[in-house]
């Protein structure tokens, strides 16, 4: 006769054997094991010269702006060459490397708004990539610098400086395009304060270092699918450059 209890223990004994033998399955990236971790391909070289080369020329305007008459020069050339960078990331946003495409970091309003409400909370999901902020935070100082160098092109104080297209257009558009570039400098600044505040921010709470992924373009990477970057062609990326770089000397010879 069948013996219920023995049964029973021996389901237990063996319900015990698999549960030792197979661990439950973490997905969370915050416990993965270290010798699990992969420090793996993110910024491909274009986007980091972009990326540093936009600071420095911006320093050097921002500068020789609060230099006075002797420095516009420099202000100008710093300006020509900004243009020359956002119209290349423009177009490199398009055919650059996964991580530098818009379509691969520009998540919906919707994915944004949760993922603020997640931070807010206290709760962090990593992302490879730009996370779902700061990919609308790329989007909103592109904007902004490229407001900042198109308005400049055409403003002038109607004495000794104007922007090489200010002949071009009325005097009324003239004098907007300067009221524009003088306030626009001001949103400028307090959006790369917000920038530099938030990777400050995420250093701190969450350790993560975006500042040496801009330099070296690497992360370590816990999570289980890290998408490949693809190949970057860096004569693609040349090609782009000089395409830019001959579009802003066309205009800045006045078109």
């Amino acid at each position: 006769m069948l013996d219920l209890t023995q049964v029973a223990a021996g389901s237990a004994v063996e319900c015990s054997r698999r549960t030792r033998a197979e661990p439950p399955r973490d997905h969370t990236t915050m416990d993965t094991p270290a010798d699990r971790r992969r420090n793996v391909v993110v910024w491909d070289f274009p986007v980091r010269l972009f990326h540093w080369a936009l600071v420095l020329l911006l320093a050097i305007a921002w500068s020789t702006a609060q230099g006075g008459l002797d420095w516009m020069r420099y202000h100008l050339y710093a300006g020509y060459g900004i243009l020359a960078l956002i119209l290349f990331r423009l177009m490199w946003g398009f055919v650059g490397s996964f991580h530098a495409r818009f379509v691969h970091f520009l998540a919906s309003p919707r994915s944004a708004c949760r993922y603020a409400a997640d931070l807010v909370r206290g709760r962090h999901e990593a992302y490879l990539g730009h996370n779902p902020l700061g990919g609308y935070m790329v989007v909103l100082l592109l904007a902004l610098v490229f407001t900042q160098v198109t308005t400049g092109l055409f403003a002038t104080d109607d004495i000794l400086i104007e922007g090489p297209l200010a002949h071009a257009v009325a005097a009324r558009f003239s004098r907007l395009a300067t009221v524009v570039h003088t306030a626009n400098v001001n949103l400028l600044i307090a959006a790369a304060a917000v920038h530099v505040a938030a990777i400050a921010y995420y250093r701190w709470r969450f350790g993560e270092r975006l500042v040496k992924a801009m330099l070296t373009g690497r992360k370590d990477w816990e999570g289980q699918n890290a998408p490949a970057p693809g190949e970057v062609s860096l004569g693609r990326a040349v090609v782009l450059l000089a395409l830019s770089v001959g579009f802003v000397v066309f205009i800045a010879n006045g078109l």
